[in-house]
């Protein structure tokens, strides 16, 4: 299988042409031309100027914005001037963002059937919600039989399942559903997967001493797997994902997979992204390869940062020769990479594996760390002290302790940035100390929505489920605020997330913590000008202004007259990136 692995890396490298990477040199911008656009309303996200009729743009950038084109006069005269009405009844924001989505991940999972607690609608077609667990099984050997059957059959992997809605599922069981086929099942947190009988002997793993031996090469927590149910969580998903890479990522899944990426974002308004960990699936320089390949094409209107994380900075090695190489492999026009690293703290929400202070989980379980406090505190350190911005994953309120009590201790006149990334759960004491930090958050506002309900009866008790995602606290104390899809945690949809964190409705309709609503302005903020802020790039993006990326959603109508609870019916037109218009398909 590590022959295999290889293979599959060597065949995606000459995909992406890695060995020959070069870089095209942004052109000049040519402010003699220019186009102004026209709209019913231009929403500027900019508190000093918050709404316009008319936005000149050249060579990709923002001229200026006006209420009429008298106004525009020292942009326009003397130039060759195109007036765009073709926006003219429309609503206009700036291009929504989602600061933490995996390209590569959403390529993978793009080409995997979904079986969830919620909907999907995707660019490959819909999914049902599966809220039982005799509609998970029905739904699961359904598509087992419509995936190409048969003895030779390939490895069949389905994602979504969370044993809150579906009952668990181990080993044994896949063996009765799935048979002599090997069977991979993906959590809903995409942090853990569980394989059958015939998946461990396809991937070579068929013996304890060879599951155990796998574990210790990825340097894996023991605790996190269970040879018996055939789970691979949190650390030993490391190692489970080196053995399904040569099913996952062909260079004709990545093609398809990338092409559905940015479909779903060109429909939703994003014009620009943050991957919030590259290297996930494969090497950094592998994924990085092929995540330029996708945004660097003249007919993609969208951009990407490139966030390393910090597990893959060896010991001792020279970070400013390190971030250097990097950013000379991949940076351009479209692909950025700015002085930020991510690390990583407890486990996923989706599978109750944050870590929890008193009285913990109510079934009495533990949560995981992927990084130990211990760890994970020498880290900021090490970056901090080399100047890097930090984005810290964390979401359980034990673990939130720990991140902060880590962070006190650096040198916070240094003047980087530091953002907490999803923030599942967070008590009052703990948000106030968020603000007296001056720390951003960049949240995950999906777990309100699915778990509001479930979590109430099994793990947190009905008063901390209440609470999930407190985010009306932040922004009574002025933090700032993003919100994030995590695709495949929730739709890379903006608007959606503002939808959820501006009402906190469950999937069974039930309203959670009203006061715990974030505002409609905040609500379209934090997929604007704060969602941008918390990746550093709110100097380029995030709002309608002079001299920024000339950067539009175009929408159907306008969100502030439909408020906060029609959020999620306002359509995406089209988006314009970089002074170029996109229809949206």
């Amino acid at each position: 299988m590590m022959r295999a692995a290889l293979a599959a890396s060597i065949a995606v490298l000459a995909y992406v042409g890695i060995a020959a990477t070069a870089h095209t040199q942004e052109p000049a911008q040519d402010t003699r031309e220019v186009t102004v656009y026209e709209a019913a309303k231009i929403i500027t996200m900019e508190p000093s100027l918050p709404t316009a009729r008319f936005v000149a743009v050249s060579g990709g950038i923002i001229l200026g914005t006006a209420e009429t084109l008298a106004e525009l006069a020292p942009w326009t005269d003397g130039r060759k001037v195109t007036n765009d009405r073709q926006f003219a009844k429309n609503i206009l924001m700036p291009g929504l963002i989602d600061p933490h989505v995996h390209p590569m991940q959403s390529a993978v999972m793009m080409n995997i059937p979904f079986i969830a607690p919620d909907e999907w609608t995707l660019p490959g077609g819909y999914y049902p919600a599966a809220r039982t667990a005799a509609d998970y099984r029905r739904l699961l050997r359904a598509q087992l039989a419509n995936a190409n059957p048969g003895p030779n059959a390939a490895p069949f992997v389905s994602w979504g399942h969370h044993e809150l809605f579906h009952g668990p599922i181990d080993r044994a069981e896949l063996d009765d559903i799935g048979g002599t086929r090997p069977v991979i099942i993906w959590q809903r947190s995409f942090h853990d997967v569980i394989m059958n009988s015939a998946a461990l002997r396809h991937f070579g793993i068929d013996s304890r001493d060879a599951f155990d031996a796998l574990l210790a090469e990825a340097k894996a927590d023991p605790a996190h797997g269970n040879y018996d149910k055939g789970i691979f969580s949190e650390t030993a998903l490391i190692a489970a994902l080196g053995k399904l890479r040569p099913l996952l990522i062909s260079p004709e899944k990545l093609q398809s997979g990338f092409a559905a990426t940015k479909k779903m974002m060109l429909r939703s308004g994003v014009t620009t992204v943050s991957d919030m960990g590259t290297g996930i699936f494969a090497p950094f320089d592998v994924e990085a390869a092929l995540i330029q390949k996708c945004f660097e094409r003249p007919e993609n209107p969208s951009r990407v940062m490139l966030m390393p994380m910090a597990n893959q900075a060896a010991s001792g090695i020279n970070l400013d020769e390190w971030l250097s190489g990097i950013t000379k492999r991949y940076a351009g026009r479209n692909v950025r990479v700015d002085r930020r690293i991510k690390v990583f703290a407890d486990g996923a929400f989706f599978a109750q594996n944050m870590r929890m202070n008193a009285p913990g989980y109510s079934d009495g379980h533990i949560g995981k760390w992927i990084t130990p406090p211990d760890i994970a505190a020498a880290q900021y350190q090490q970056f901090w002290d080399a100047g890097f911005n930090l984005h810290i994953h964390v979401n359980g309120d034990e673990g939130l302790d720990a991140v902060l009590n880590g962070l006190q201790k650096l040198d916070r006149t240094r003047g980087q940035t530091i953002t907490l990334e999803h923030l599942g759960y967070s008590t009052e004491a703990q948000n106030r100390r968020i603000a007296k930090m001056d720390l951003m958050v960049s949240a995950q506002p999906n777990y309100i929505r699915v778990l509001g309900d479930v979590y109430g009866k099994h793990g947190l008790g009905a008063d901390r489920a209440e609470v999930i995602n407190r985010l009306g606290s932040l922004e009574k104390k002025n933090v700032p605020l993003g919100l994030h899809s995590d695709f495949n945690m929730a739709p890379i949809d903006p608007l959606y997330l503002a939808w959820i964190a501006a009402n906190r409705i469950t999937v069974d309709g039930n309203v959670k913590a009203p006061s715990e609503r974030l505002s409609l302005d905040k609500a379209l903020r934090a997929i604007t000008i704060e969602a941008a802020q918390v990746i550093g790039m709110d100097d380029l993006t995030g709002s309608i202004a002079a001299g920024k990326k000339a950067d539009f959603a175009v929408l159907d109508r306008d969100p502030y007259k439909g408020g906060a609870a029609k959020l999620r019916e306002v359509k995406i037109l089209a988006v314009v990136f970089e002074g170029r218009a996109f229809p949206v398909e």
